[in-house]
């Protein structure tokens, strides 16, 4: 009798793992759907090269995909004074000493102004390095930023990071 329920939790057990072990976590099984739906753009993509005398001029790609659903992979740029509700994101890590700088900092021409969700439009995201992994809408043109920046392109997030870096 004690063999059977042994054998029977066991099985059980064995169930319910195997179970767990096939489903992907509801944050996971969303997140992959929003990047499939997604199209992938890269910072090489934004603007021809080489720079020709007429400067910086987007790229076909980047304007066929304006106000369309994007996804993204870059790196946070660490201000001294981070805004509420938006966050730079390069290519390669880039730290801007603002105060000491002032407009004359090392941001590259590719540099895509993310803005929060409107629910979380007044958060301050806190830095995290590495490189991250964002979903939304791209819109292009230029605009003043409440960091006091112009930004050419800006991506609005679908939702508000939660993890940050990707492994």
């Amino acid at each position: 009798m004690l063999i059977k329920k042994l054998s029977f939790s066991v099985l059980i057990v064995s169930l319910f793992l195997f179970g767990c072990a096939n489903q992907a976590p509801k944050n996971e099984t969303k997140a992959n759907t929003a990047l499939q739906s997604a199209t992938e753009l890269s910072f090489r993509e934004f603007y021809k090269l080489p720079i020709g005398p007429n400067g910086l001029e987007p790229t076909a790609k980047l304007l066929s995909l304006k106000d369309k659903r994007v996804h993204l992979q870059g790196f946070m740029v660490k201000a001294e004074e981070p805004v509420a509700g938006i966050f730079m994101v390069t290519l390669v890590p880039v730290n801007i000493p603002e105060k000491e700088d002032g407009p004359s900092d090392d941001l590259p021409g590719a540099t895509v102004f993310v803005h929060m969700p409107l629910e979380d439009s007044e958060k301050i995201l806190a830095f995290r390095p590495g490189a991250w992994d964002l979903v939304g809408t791209l819109q292009l043109g230029a605009m003043d930023e409440s960091n006091g920046r112009i930004s050419y392109v800006r991506l609005l997030l679908d939702q508000a990071p939660v993890q940050g870096a990707v492994e």
